[in-house]
């Protein structure tokens, strides 16, 4: 048994096995590593977090009494949780962080019970390694959500016989939970409703996704819980990225190709309302100075649906340079713009 430089290492001549991934240098017992060939490894997988829970499965088969994974990702520290629960695992599970606080995998996976079954959905769903994450929603926010979802509506998430259908809706429910607007019958009727009922408007970014790209998201969080569902396989299922919200595209060098997630080509609002609420004044001397600015004349800043695309570096109207100061002002206090509740430790928020 011997496992790739690259992803594993273990100490003889006790049962605890240490996997380690990228980050800081940590001084270790020397005389107890074995380092061995990236040509032993036991799988295809591209992603290292994969690797890594691939050897740790095996050498739990082994009979390996503790297996400890440093670490200081959230998605190696679910993964476990999620085959600890799956594969009915006694084995003392472990990951350590880099500042050495060591997290108990066993205890995780009994505190969420049967709920690690949607615990790869939610961690896909609010913001992973491949994922994006919707702002101001941390973990503790999206494992409440997970949490009143009805039943096994998550559970489809990473089944390769999932529908299309049966994936937006279990999105759907999902954000709706989110943002505490289980009452909407869509995320456009939640952003609208969310927005009304502000007295000052939100920003943007705050507001849940729009059908297009809610739908767009979760075929991209389907297909990485696909693949982190495939650890205990030699070899990741086969498909095709474009047909999950992923785009290929030709890159700067010769034969180069980059996967871009698929942006949503839909209008932003219906053209008879862009041209009441947007101008179309260009970049010139100092556009939307002048009387000819519509919105500048209304007494409105400019914003991104105006040909200047309410830039402050290109936009000269004073309300929309204020806007902009006012919004970066509020913002100053964000932690990646998490809420307090959520900027704490993530995997804190599991236990």
């Amino acid at each position: 048994m011997s496992y790739p430089t690259l992803s594993a290492r273990f100490l003889i001549p006790t049962n605890l096995f240490l996997f380690t991934l990228p980050g800081p240098s940590r001084e270790r017992n020397r005389s107890k590593i074995v380092m061995v060939s990236k040509a032993d490894s036991i799988d295809t997988h591209d992603e290292a977090d994969i690797s890594v829970i691939s050897y740790m499965l095996d050498v739990v088969r082994h009979g390996a009494s503790t297996v400890r994974i440093l670490s200081d990702d959230t998605d190696v520290f679910v993964i476990m949780v999620y085959w600890c629960w799956k594969a009915g695992i006694t084995t003392n599970l472990q990951m350590e962080k880099w500042n050495g606080t060591v997290l108990s995998i066993n205890a995780t996976a009994k505190n969420l019970g049967d709920h690690c079954c949607s615990i790869l959905a939610m961690h896909a769903l609010s913001g992973c390694d491949t994922t994006s994450y919707p702002v101001g929603k941390g973990k503790v926010s999206a494992l409440k959500a997970m949490t009143v979802v009805p039943g096994k509506l998550l559970h489809c998430i990473g089944e390769a016989e999932a529908t299309d259908l049966q994936i937006t809706k279990a999105t759907r429910t999902f954000f709706l939970a989110l943002y505490n607007q289980r009452n909407s019958v869509t995320l456009d009727a939640a952003r609208y409703d969310i927005y009304r009922k502000r007295k000052r408007p939100p920003a943007l970014k705050t507001l849940p996704p729009t059908e297009r790209n809610m739908h767009l998201h979760g075929r991209r969080a389907h297909l990485q819980v696909l693949l982190w569902k495939a650890a205990d396989q030699a070899d990741p299922p086969a498909v095709d990225v474009t047909l999950f919200g992923w785009d290929k595209k030709m890159g700067l060098k010769e034969g180069e190709e980059l996967i871009m997630p698929t942006q949503d080509s839909s209008p932003v609002a219906p053209p008879a309302l862009l041209d009441v609420v947007s101008c179309g004044c260009r970049a010139g001397l100092k556009p939307c100075t002048s009387a000819k600015c519509s919105c500048a004349a209304a007494g409105l800043a400019c914003t991104s649906y105006c040909s200047c695309k309410g830039n402050d570096g290109i936009c000269c109207n004073i309300l929309t340079q204020q806007q902009e100061h006012k919004e970066s002002d509020e913002g100053s206090g964000e932690d990646d713009d998490r809420t307090d509740e959520d900027s704490e430790d993530e995997e804190a928020a599991f236990c």
